[in-house]
């Protein structure tokens, strides 16, 4: 499949600069493209991408591709919390890909097979809990780095806040807002 490329109107658009702007890019190496046989610049989507990346500018979700948007694993034995966070991550942050399951041992088993960037993990789900599944991916190498969010709808023992107060980025008590969770999960990914 051909990939998608923009000419400077539409870069210009994305950007909200003039397409002279994007031109001036183009010509200073700042955004990579090339010229069409009739004379006209075009950049790719994917140096597009990184161009916007760089200098921290917002990247429409339109413009990541399914497999390149952020992925997200929301854990929690409890349906209503899943569907809840789900729809509040469409709603607010429709640039993550969003996966769902209700098993701590088939969170680690998706994480294995697919790594999110952002997990939210509930701490009290039978068979593997929270916590068992926060050491689990800590310990190892391929997933010691996703950002993970825990959330409790009990207190905390001092063992499991001395953990997670270390290890997560961080700690929500139901109730709480999703859209704050959600907002968090989208800071935790720039940090």
């Amino acid at each position: 499949m051909k990939e998608k490329e923009f000419s400077t109107f539409e870069v210009g658009k994305i950007c909200n600069v003039a397409h002279t702007t994007v031109i001036n890019w183009i010509e200073r190496r700042e955004l990579a493209a090339h010229t069409t046989p009739g004379g006209h610049r075009r950049a790719y989507q994917n140096d597009l991408i990184v161009f916007l990346k760089k200098y921290k500018m917002h990247i429409p979700p339109e413009l990541l591709e399914p497999e390149k948007k952020p992925g997200v694993l929301i854990v929690d034995d409890d349906a209503e919390i899943l569907v809840m966070l789900s729809r509040a991550f469409k709603t607010y942050a429709p640039q993550f890909r969003v996966s769902i399951t209700q098993s701590g041992i088939e969170a680690l088993m998706m994480v294995g097979h697919a790594p999110p960037e952002v997990i939210i993990l509930d701490v009290v789900m039978p068979n593997m809990d929270g916590l068992a599944v926060c050491q689990a991916l800590k310990a190892n190498a391929a997933s010691k780095y996703i950002k993970i969010l825990v959330m409790t709808g009990k207190k905390l023992t001092e063992h499991q806040r001395g953990y997670f107060m270390e290890t997560v980025d961080g700690i929500f008590h139901k109730p709480f807002s999703a859209a704050r969770l959600v907002e968090r999960a989208v800071l935790a990914l720039k940090e």
